[in-house]
């Protein structure tokens, strides 16, 4: 499967992810007992994994995996992703994943090129007590990895193929905790992987083989009478009347719910690539009136006696398909550049708090933070879509 295939199939992960291949999960075969009786609740420890994805030499894409050494504690000698448990200095799981892949693989973010693209879905293991949020990221060049002494014994790179939802699956049984077990296995490059690795690839595996859900996306650029969107550079200006209908297209095509929900604009932006729109981002003033049940209000948030105008990001849209290319960078810009021309000194944007919630909300923290905002609060008194709410600021003095 091509690499650029695989970008273009999680540039935006779908609300619903796929579930994994059912022969995957592990069940006891000796008894009707259940795999993992309950026990005491103990306290939940959080964990991420680095999923990264990245392009061969031949164009093909491929996951970065390890297999420990075989004197470790725990999973000795089995095959997993770069990760482990969170520490208090990691904002978030993306910090998590990546500070482990550093340390596990000598992984660069920057040097390879890397985005994240979202979460698979957040899972626990029983065994060890860990909450793990897998962490998607695409890497636009193969990274430099080594792997850690005493930790990793070795890096394998097995294409996304061998995950794919006809891809070959072993059943194995083995004797765990005097418990009989089955369940199935990826065979890959000289290793068996199985457990919550296998399940997490199995659900990667089925995201890949899922169609693009919005039209925009689906549709050849052949098809839509424009050149392949790798051959335009985007630009952005200020919307015009006459931008209207291609305005409300894009965004029944690529944010249908905000189409009928959209906050008056203060000032709007479009990003175009051969005459298209392919984003959208507008801004508003902090303190403008607001009805009872917006969602973006944070009512009774203050700023430490600071009264200096305030401009909130009220939206921005880039077509799922084009994510990734620095487009929500730039239409971010030139909302900060508007905001602080008007007298603004401070830019606001939000997203979940949860990244359980909607999978894509890791990603969100990881362009606002990537792009110039840092954490301020988390609003529980008004809520979007019944969730709580992280608020973000970026400076514009």
């Amino acid at each position: 499967m091509k690499f650029e295939q695989v970008r273009e199939r999680l540039r935006a992960l779908p609300r619903e992810l796929p579930a994994a291949p059912a022969i995957l999960t592990p069940i006891r075969v000796d008894s009707p007992e259940p795999l993992f009786p309950s026990r005491p609740m103990a306290p939940v420890r959080q964990a991420a994994v680095l999923v990264l994805l990245f392009p061969d030499e031949d164009g093909e894409g491929r996951v970065l995996l390890t297999t420990r050494v075989p004197e470790l504690s725990s999973h000795a000698g089995e095959v997993s992703f770069p990760g482990g448990s969170a520490e208090p200095d990691d904002a978030d799981p993306v910090a998590t994943a990546l500070r482990e892949a550093a340390e596990e693989v000598g992984l660069d973010p920057k040097a390879c090129g890397l985005r994240v693209a979202g979460a698979l879905e957040r899972f626990a293991i029983p065994v060890s007590g860990f909450r793990v949020t897998p962490v998607v990221a695409l890497a636009e060049r193969r990274p430099d990895c080594h792997p850690a002494p005493g930790e990793v014994a070795r890096i394998i790179e097995p294409p996304v193929e061998a995950f794919l939802p006809d891809a070959p699956v072993e059943l194995e049984e083995r004797v765990i905790r005097e418990r009989l077990i089955r369940y199935g296995v990826y065979p890959v490059e000289g290793e068996r992987v199985w457990g919550a690795t296998a399940r997490m690839l199995g659900q990667l595996g089925a995201l890949l083989a899922t169609e693009p859900t919005t039209e925009l996306a689906k549709q050849p650029a052949s098809e839509r009478g424009e050149p392949a969107p790798e051959r335009g550079e985007p630009a952005v200006r200020p919307a015009r009347v006459d931008d209207q209908p291609a305005i409300d297209a894009f965004l029944a095509a690529t944010a249908p719910e905000l189409a009928t929900a959209l906050l008056p604009v203060f000032d709007l932006f479009v990003a175009e690539i051969a005459g298209r729109i392919v984003g959208l981002a507008s801004w508003a003033p902090w303190d403008r009136p607001r009805a009872e049940d917006e969602p973006r209000g944070f009512g009774g948030f203050d700023f430490d006696g600071d009264d200096r105008p305030s401009a909130e990001l009220t939206l921005l849209a880039v077509a799922p398909q084009l994510r990734g290319r620095g487009i929500g960078r730039r239409l971010t810009n030139a909302v900060a550049g508007a905001a602080a021309g008007a007298g603004s000194r401070r830019l606001l944007g939000w997203t979940l708090a949860d990244s359980d919630i909607h999978p894509s909300s890791v990603a969100a923290r990881t362009f606002f933070r990537s792009n110039g905002f840092i954490d301020l609060a988390v609003d529980r008194r008004i809520r979007a879509r019944g969730e709580d709410r992280l608020l973000l600021c970026r400076s514009l003095d």
